[in-house]
């Protein structure tokens, strides 16, 4: 007696091959994804690299900030204190951090605390790379501004509220 393909709870016989080959199909995937995983010296640095360009980003931000905000006003302004400068100024650049995850279609939730202490560290320590060359600002600022930077700023050092501290 031959059995009919189509009766009952069986099935078809191209049905079992397609699930049969879909399997395989996965395992072969869950294998080679494995494999790259383990032999891909990238993949292993891709959570590095992701957290050194957030704080890349970050410090980029603080250094747009600085720029636009001297197109907007060339000389520096400390009539209102140091706090409320760098409240300005951290507003500005996470302004401009958010432009620029927008700009380059970056994730904007996975590395955002990274960006933050990106633009934290720019903020404080900013003036040294004024401090150490001066003639490029100079050139891309002002050496108004760059002599008030230096004047207010201690080279090798922190700048946060108006204090330098020593690294």
């Amino acid at each position: 007696m031959t059995s009919n393909p189509f009766v009952g709870p069986s099935e078809h016989r191209n049905a079992a091959r397609n699930r049969y080959l879909s399997e395989m199909l996965e395992r072969h995937d869950e294998l080679i994804g494995r494999m790259s995983e383990a032999y891909d010296p990238v993949a292993r640095l891709t959570p590095y690299l992701s957290v050194f360009l957030a704080i890349a980003l970050g410090m980029l931000a603080v250094f747009l900030s600085q720029f636009i905000l001297f197109l907007i006003a060339p000389t520096p302004i400390d009539s209102f204190g140091a706090d409320v400068s760098l409240i300005v100024d951290f507003s500005f650049a996470i302004a401009v951090a958010f432009l620029l995850r927008e700009a380059l279609s970056l994730s904007a939730v996975k590395r955002m605390g990274t960006q933050f202490a990106g633009i934290a560290l720019a903020l404080v320590t900013m003036h040294n790379v004024v401090h150490a060359y001066p003639v490029p600002f100079e050139r891309l600022f002002s050496p108004e501004w760059v002599a008030h930077v230096q004047d207010t700023t201690d080279p090798h050092s922190f700048y946060f509220r108006g204090e330098s501290y020593p690294i």
